[in-house]
């Protein structure tokens, strides 16, 4: 079995995912669908909570909740006890919706709407997270409107590199954020505005960061910030967001290079270490704001797919002669399901569920279903190729390990294929359904044919 991962266990050569036998779920379930841990869930918030709380007391997480907001998922979380980030207004809708009171809301995004501002104003969030000079622009009136007082924090870029996906480095002259050089003055407006509150400032270097070096000089900017921006507009902050992108190793073993952030032996001691002695060493008196995401979600849920077709194909050289063969899986899963395979080229490791005790010793090459050439799984050690044991074939479940985070939010409906649903196993054991699966019903749900008169 390709995983070391202790939650993984093996039964009469069957994939079992905390105590859940996968074969034995998917019998009754269609697939695609995600499987959910409960106590894997708790697992990952009570790390981060004695990794950072133990150390730095005056920490208080915040779960972004862009890495997975299904209704179910925030009521574990809440339930933990930690507090929640949210990026639109929906989110926010979510946030409130799984309980979360507004104390324990930060509102992050580089485009808020007058609207969403507003809705985060009157119901009196900790804090926005302002993107630009622009905004802060906007929130003011806005607060105005409603007749409160808006707490903010301008997200300021510290402009640190990050060894991770482009799409993924947030810090380091991309959209997000403010420009440094522009700090004092935004924190300068902020404290003129009777309107505002300003109230910390935040960064965030980025997602999937395998390097605690990152964090080193992002938290020595910002401290350096802090210090200015208090001096300049004459006020006291009351915390320091640093945001979140702590690691997952999504493959195993040592990383093959700077660039390999599928590979990560960064622990959250590490983590913890670098970023909570930066604020213990020069200021104390702050209290201390995380955001982590992925490193939540991504190892509580796992992909369940069906091997759908079969064939093999005759690889060819530049004169058109045969020089080899591949095997071909295509699974009922694709981008539709799990975007982040083709947006960012993403690896997840895959077992065949009825099969773990098999060697996964043989190539294929694995594709997703839609109609488009790029549904193309990305494949082991830098290669083309998925292995898998030689007899697997159509019928056969493939499972993606570490699926929980940035899947359910990024399905659609493209070829009219109707979403995923998903399952969780409770801490007792249970199997409960957190979200049905779409129906062709759902697919026309929003459809109009006003003015067609065929």
């Amino acid at each position: 079995m390709p995983t070391n991962d202790p939650w993984f266990t093996v039964r009469d050569g069957h994939l079992y995912f905390d105590g859940a036998g996968i074969v034995e779920v998917a019998e009754g379930v269609e697939t695609p669908f995600y499987l959910f841990s409960e106590r894997r869930l708790r697992h990952n918030i009570a790390g981060l909570q004695e990794a950072f709380g133990g150390r730095y007391p005056r920490t208080e997480i915040f779960y972004a909740s862009k890495a997975c907001s299904n209704l179910w998922f925030l009521n574990v979380v809440r339930d933990c006890g930690i507090n929640i980030e949210v990026n639109s207004g929906g989110e926010l809708d979510k946030a409130l919706r799984a309980g979360f009171e507004p104390r324990q809301i930060v509102f992050n995004g580089v485009a808020k709407t007058r609207d969403e501002i507003a809705a985060a104003v009157n119901v009196g969030v900790r804090a926005l997270l302002v993107d630009s000079l622009h905004e802060l622009g906007r929130i003011a009136p806005v607060a105005a409107e409603v007749g409160r007082t808006a707490a903010v924090a301008p997200r300021i870029d510290v402009h640190v590199p990050t060894a991770t996906h482009p799409g993924l480095e947030t810090a380091h002259g991309g959209k997000a954020g403010i420009d440094r050089d522009d700090a004092a003055e935004a924190f300068g407006r902020a404290a003129a505005d009777p309107g505002l509150e300003p109230v910390g400032l935040h960064l965030h270097v980025g997602s999937q960061i395998t390097s605690v070096e990152p964090y080193r000089q992002a938290l020595a900017n910002a401290l350096d910030l802090v210090d200015e921006v208090e001096a300049a507009a004459g006020v006291r902050l009351q915390f320091l967001d640093a945001g979140g992108g702590f690691a997952v190793p999504f493959a195993e073993g040592p990383p093959a290079g700077a660039d390999d952030y599928f590979r990560s032996q960064v622990s959250l001691d590490e983590y913890a270490a670098t970023i909570c002695g930066a604020l213990a060493a020069r200021r104390p008196d702050l209290a201390l704001f995380i955001e982590p995401g992925r490193s939540v979600a991504a190892t509580t849920g796992v992909l369940v797919t069906r091997v759908e077709s079969e064939k093999s194909k005759r690889t060819r050289d530049g004169e058109g002669r045969v020089v080899g063969e591949e095997r071909w899986l295509t699974i009922d899963a694709g981008f539709n399901t799990m975007l982040e395979h083709t947006n960012y080229r993403w690896y997840f490791r895959t077992i065949a569920a009825a099969r773990a005790d098999e060697p996964a010793d043989t190539e294929f090459r694995l594709a997703g279903p839609l109609c488009d050439g790029g549904d193309v799984f990305a494949g082991d050690d830098d290669t083309l190729f998925r292995r898998f044991p030689a007899a697997t074939s159509v019928g056969d479940l493939v499972v993606f390990l570490d699926a929980g985070g940035y899947t359910l939010e990024m399905m659609n409906d493209y070829n009219a294929r109707p979403r995923a649903g998903a399952r969780a196993v409770t801490l007792v054991g249970d199997l409960v359904e957190v979200r049905r699966r779409e129906t062709s019903a759902d697919l026309c749900a929003f459809d109009l044919t006003s003015g067609f008169e065929g």
